[in-house]
């Protein structure tokens, strides 16, 4: 099996982009080149590494969901970390952008909306155009592959969680997806994708050779990076999405629900790539800390026929069923978005009567539109 050689990989091809410039890095501990080495060490052998940009996590995915990240200075390079996941903005500033000449993103993606590293993407090519700094992107495979599946929000939803009008699963790679961004947003960023050796649409992550590693903290295989599509609904609902487990996105339950007639109805409509199986679980931290869960871990049969988005609503749909009498929505900061309507980008799952199968034959329509207008940004055949 020939391996698949990411952008990472491929620096020295273009070393010009490079050479002579001061840099700003923004990565996770995810990027690593084929060797297992992670993006800040590579630049601050090979170049004039001078600033580092930490999104949610970490820049070294020391930090949980959620928690701000600090401004400090790398004790491994010496090198200042400047957050972008901060208690008061979660922006670069003009003034972090007076530390280096070029930008560099590396980030591995997980190919959903809900990734709040693409929102950081969007807002520093914004502010690098603005100040006419090139951003190289060094590209990386969309691990679930090139599948579209949900709805298409407005732009009165985008946010953290939702950085353009797209799907949840939109089937385009980091490369592709900033090309899309500075095309359809009109950004007009001054934009380098180091695009990937070897790699065609479609490909299994299995099949590029290339080693994974966590993503986020609690995304930590392959299975619930497929499931997180449909499953991160719940982090909407008082619902434990399997956050303080260790299967994060594939364990769903609260203590109030029958974890085996909650799988009885799911197996029951036969659908595609997964099979439910009733279980406890007692979250370590989060939601329901310390407290038994009913509900059911997803196990994915087959990732090709899953469809992800399907299984999160008709899972949603059945669990809200079970949960009358229980306070069901978390509630959302005075003057924020609910954060059920920031991830669903509608109100349509606060609906008094919740049509699945019309609601998924509207969004099928409008992720099709989608992945036909953006034909012209992909990079790989």
């Amino acid at each position: 099996m020939e391996k698949v050689r990411c952008g990472l990989d491929r620096i020295k091809e273009y070393d010009s982009l490079f050479a002579g410039k001061r840099i700003g890095l923004l990565t996770i501990p995810a990027a690593i080149n084929s060797d297992f080495e992670n993006a800040i060490e590579v630049f601050h052998r090979h170049y004039q590494l001078t600033a580092i940009f930490s999104p949610e996590h970490g820049a070294r995915g020391e930090l949980q969901a959620g928690m701000p990240v600090s401004t400090y200075v790398d004790a491994h390079t010496g090198i200042t970390v400047h957050s972008i996941y901060g208690e008061q903005t979660h922006r670069m500033t003009a003034e972090q952008a007076e530390h280096f000449d070029i930008l560099v993103y590396d980030a591995q993606d997980v190919g959903s909306r809900f990734y709040t590293y693409l929102a950081n993407l969007k807002e520093c090519m914004e502010l690098c155009a603005q100040l006419g700094k090139p951003v190289v992107i060094l590209d990386r495979p969309n691990p679930i592959g090139d599948k579209v599946e949900g709805n298409v929000p407005s732009e009165n939803y985008l946010s953290l969680v939702c950085a353009h009008t797209m799907p949840q699963r939109y089937g385009l790679t980091c490369g592709e997806l900033a090309q899309m961004f500075n095309g359809e947003r009109h950004i007009g960023c001054e934009l380098h994708v180091i695009p990937m050796e070897g790699y065609h649409r479609g490909m299994r992550w299995e099949d590029t050779g290339m080693h994974y590693v966590n993503a986020s903290p609690n995304l930590p295989n392959l299975d619930g990076i497929f499931l997180y599509n449909g499953t991160c609904y719940f982090e909407g609902t008082t619902v434990s999405e399997g956050r303080g487990t260790t299967r994060p996105f594939e364990l769903i339950g609260a203590p109030w629900l029958n974890p085996f007639e909650l799988a009885d109805r799911m197996n029951g409509m036969g659908l595609a790539g997964v099979r439910f199986r009733p279980t406890y679980f007692t979250p370590t931290f989060q939601k329901h800390k310390d407290t038994v869960c009913g509900g059911v871990q997803i196990h994915v049969t087959d990732r090709e026929a899953l469809c992800a988005v399907e299984v999160g609503l008709r899972l949603f749909a059945q669990i809200r069923k079970m949960s009358e009498g229980h306070d069901f929505w978390r509630q959302a900061p005075e003057g924020r978005l609910l954060q059920m309507d920031a991830l669903a980008g509608c109100e349509d799952l606060r609906a008094d009567t919740l049509d699945v199968d019309a609601l998924l034959e509207k969004w099928g329509a409008q992720a099709a539109a989608f992945k036909e207008a953006t034909e012209k940004y992909r990079i790989y055949q």
